[in-house]
Order: C-alpha cells, then sequence, then structure tokens
C-alpha cells in the first residue's frame, strides 16, 4: 500500500447493503457472493433474516466476519430493510433481495457517480431479469426519471437491484412504506422532495424472477400499487398538472396489472378483461390505450412462450 492509498480509501464514501431474507437458501449463496466480491472496498453488507428454517443460517454462519447478520421474525421486506439501515453507517444505502444479484463493479460504478456529482441523491442501472438457472429472460434498461409517468402511468421508472441512495434522501424521505412496491413509493417521495436521480447505462444488478418471487403475484401487488398512486395523488407536493388527472392515473393501474398475466394461464385472459373493464370505468377516454395495451402484452408473450416451446 501506498502512502497516498489510505488517504484515497478515507475519501471513499462507505456503501451500506441490507439484504432482507426469509427462507432463501437456495438463493441466498450467490446473492452474497455478488456482494462481497465487489471491486470496492468501502463497502459493509448486512443481512437482515426473518427467522429463515431452511440452512440459511448455516450459511451466513460461513461467512464469518466477513458480513454482518441477524435473524429474527419480522413483518416483511420493509421492515427487515429499515431493521438494517438502523445499523448502518454508510453514507450510500441499498438494499438487494436475497435472490437477486450484482453484477461485478456495480457498487464502484455508482460510488464514483456519487463522488463526481454530489448533487445526485439516487444513483441506478440496467437491471436483467434472470430465472433460477441465472437465464437471462428480461431486460430493464435505466430510464430516465419521469415524475409524471412514474404517477400518471404507475411505472416503477427504477428497477430497484440496481439502485443507490445517498443517506439524506432517505433520511428526508422518512420510513420505508410498510407494504408492497415499499421501493416504488419511495422513488416517487424522494421525488417529491426534489430529490435528483441520475440514471447509468452500464448493466448493475440482476433480478430474480420465480414463481415463489411474491412480487411478480398480481393479486399482492396490484392493490398496493392502487394504494401508492391514491397516497400520491393526494400529496400537496405532487405537481396539479398531474394531480388533476386523477382518472387517468386510476385507469393505468388497471392497465399495469396487465404486465404481470401469464398468457399460458386461462383465467389469466379472463383476469386481463376484468382489468380492462376496469381501465374502461375509470376513466373511458382511455379505453383504446388500454384495449391496445393488452392485445400487446398477450400477443407478444403468447409467442414467446410458442416460441420456447418449439423441439
Amino acid at each position: 500500500m501506498t502512502a497516498s492509498e489510505p488517504t484515497a480509501l478515507a475519501r471513499l464514501p462507505l456503501v451500506s447493503a441490507v439484504v432482507p431474507c426469509l427462507n432463501r437458501a437456495g438463493f441466498l449463496q450467490e446473492t452474497l457472493d455478488s456482494i462481497l466480491g465487489q471491486d470496492y472496498p468501502a463497502l459493509e453488507c448486512i443481512v437482515a433474516d426473518g427467522g429463515s428454517t431452511d440452512g440459511t443460517l448455516d450459511i451466513l454462519k460461513g461467512f464469518g466476519a466477513r458480513l454482518q447478520w441477524f435473524s429474527r421474525p419480522d413483518g416483511g421486506p420493509f421492515d427487515a430493510i429499515e431493521a438494517g439501515w438502523a445499523r448502518a453507517r454508510g453514507e450510500i444505502l441499498t438494499w438487494l433481495n436475497a435472490d437477486d444479484t450484482w453484477e461485478p463493479g456495480a457498487v464502484r460504478r455508482a460510488a464514483e457517480y456519487f463522488l463526481s456529482h454530489p448533487e445526485v441523491d439516487v444513483v441506478y442501472g440496467a437491471v436483467g431479469g434472470v430465472d433460477e438457472r441465472g437465464r437471462r429472460v428480461w431486460w430493464g434498461p435505466a430510464q430516465a426519471w419521469n415524475l409524471e409517468r412514474a404517477v400518471l402511468e404507475c411505472d416503477h421508472v427504477i428497477n430497484q437491484p440496481g439502485t443507490f441512495v445517498h443517506r439524506r434522501a432517505v433520511m428526508a424521505a422518512g420510513p420505508l412504506y410498510r407494504g408492497w412496491v415499499h421501493d416504488q413509493d419511495l422513488w416517487i417521495r424522494i421525488a417529491l422532495n426534489g430529490g435528483r436521480f441520475a440514471a447509468l447505462p452500464e448493466h448493475l444488478a440482476n433480478g430474480r424472477i420465480h414463481a415463489a418471487n411474491r412480487g411478480m403475484d398480481l393479486t399482492t401487488v396490484l392493490p398496493a400499487k392502487r394504494a401508492l398512486i391514491e397516497r400520491t395523488l393526494a400529496d400537496p407536493r405532487l405537481p396539479r398538472a398531474i394531480a388533476r388527472q386523477q382518472r387517468r392515473a386510476l385507469s393505468n393501474v388497471a392497465v399495469r396489472g396487465f404486465h404481470y398475466l401469464k398468457p399460458g394461464r386461462p383465467r389469466d385472459w379472463w383476469t386481463g378483461l376484468r382489468l380492462l373493464g376496469s381501465a374502461i370505468r375509470e376513466d373511458p377516454t382511455n379505453g383504446p390505450h388500454a384495449l391496445a395495451e393488452l392485445t400487446r402484452l398477450l400477443v407478444r408473450r403468447a409467442r414467446r412462450d410458442v416460441g420456447r416451446n418449439r423441439p
């Protein structure tokens, strides 16, 4: 180590990564390896386990002092993340679910951007969706943050696994919402506080897409998204140009539900028709858009499924 290296290290912002976990022994090793294998020295990893019984604790013990962890019952991933952040010392906060992974160099790239752009509050990159075997089945490029789109189209805009947030923005926004889509809720609250966002073109992370992921379950996610949009529309900080389009925003919550349908399940075609009816009832003028979006998604996914089943 040269004489200048300790000084350079002291200048690096500490990044605190919390891993909320409950019975994810099948994926956890890969997740933690992707964190602890980062080429960024100012990084702490805290696993907040909700009381796993599947061998998760044995995996955690195997990492020794390389990570911090605790295990106790909690109310869900939002509680676990908050508990982990309460122990965290970092200037930059993030979380990575226990079945997701970071790409090599992800933390360094985000930290470098924060260092060169101290006014930025949220840095995020592209995220790949992978199946149980790690094969990419979806791609989420990093798109520029847009509050109008986030509210009127009920769009996450930002893919959470590749996201890093300055502590000041988290503190200003307040505790995570104690319910699903807590990440989308956080982005909107940071934006309403005047937070600044930066989208990086690099591939920073991968999100796991599998049957046990409740974030992919329509009956779990859609009511949470509607509640989020209703809360946001009632927030006095929301620009009036967006707030006065309440009917369009609530109609597009139903349209957003189309993205969770699986054409291979016959019941999902009926679910799609019910969602279409909801979208039109909320805003009849949004009917053509809703019908076009439903048709586009079902046809595209049906073609994809046919392609997968070809000999």
